[in-house]
C-alpha cells in the first residue's frame, strides 16, 4: 500500500547491500520509496536493507537513501525508505 504518489525518474544508480556495490536503473521514485531494476535481483530477499545512491536531476550530486526491500519480481525490487 503506497502513501505517496510515484513519479517516473529514470536514472542509472549504484546501491549497496552487505558491503557490496551493485548497479541498477531507477525507474520511479516517491517520498516513501522507489523501484529499481537490476540484473542481480536474484541475490536479494524481502526485508533486505539497501542504500541507494540517487543522482539529482542536474547530475551534479547524489543523495543516499536507506530502504527495505518490500517486494521482488523478475527484473527488480520495490524499496520502502527508512
Amino acid at each position: 500500500r503506497r502513501f505517496h504518489k510515484r513519479k517516473e525518474y529514470p536514472a542509472e544508480i549504484v546501491f549497496y547491500h552487505a558491503n557490496r556495490l551493485y548497479a541498477g536503473s531507477l525507474k520511479d521514485l516517491s517520498l516513501g520509496g522507489a523501484y529499481v531494476e537490476t540484473y542481480c535481483v536474484n541475490q536479494f530477499s524481502i526485508k533486505d536493507i539497501v542504500t541507494l545512491s540517487i543522482p539529482f536531476s542536474s547530475g551534479q550530486k547524489n543523495v543516499r537513501c536507506r530502504g527495505s526491500i518490500q517486494w521482488l519480481n523478475n527484473t527488480g525490487f520495490g524499496v520502502e525508505f527508512i
